[in-house]
């Protein structure tokens, strides 16, 4: 492992974002992979991206959302895209912003690409109405 300490702010980060579901997820996979030996694509995302890259302070969680957002579309990385719209949620985006964001891309990287970010971020959002409490 790269650090402990990356690692375990990685975790409680994303932990803020995801939830506790998502922690215990993250750290039953973490010692499953320590288990196999080979923890180290796993811990690395999480260390790096989580505890390092996302808490530094030369761009705003905000802005950062922004450049996940148009990367998991431009590459059309639907699953990488769920997770990220959380992160978009967490940092103040709105369903709207969201939406605006993936009609710019529709000139940037074409309108076959924004479809299908339109139709993950569509589900994303139903699924979410079903969970609020009525």
């Amino acid at each position: 492992m790269l650090s402990e300490e990356l690692y375990e702010r990685g975790v409680a980060f994303m932990g803020k974002i995801m939830g506790d579901e998502w922690v215990a997820t993250a750290r039953k996979r973490h010692a499953e992979a320590v288990a196999a030996g080979d923890p180290d694509r796993n811990d690395f995302s999480t260390a790096i991206l989580f505890g390092f890259m996302f808490q530094r302070p030369q761009l705003s969680l905000r802005d950062r959302a922004i450049v996940l957002l148009t990367n998991d579309i431009a590459q059309n990385a639907p699953a990488a895209l769920r997770s990220h719209l959380q992160v978009a949620l967490y940092a103040g985006l709105t369903r709207v912003e969201i939406k605006e964001i993936v009609f710019q891309m529709t000139q940037y990287c074409g309108h076959p690409l924004a479809r299908e970010a339109d139709i993950v971020i569509t589900d994303f959002f139903a699924e979410m109405d079903k969970k609020k409490p009525s």
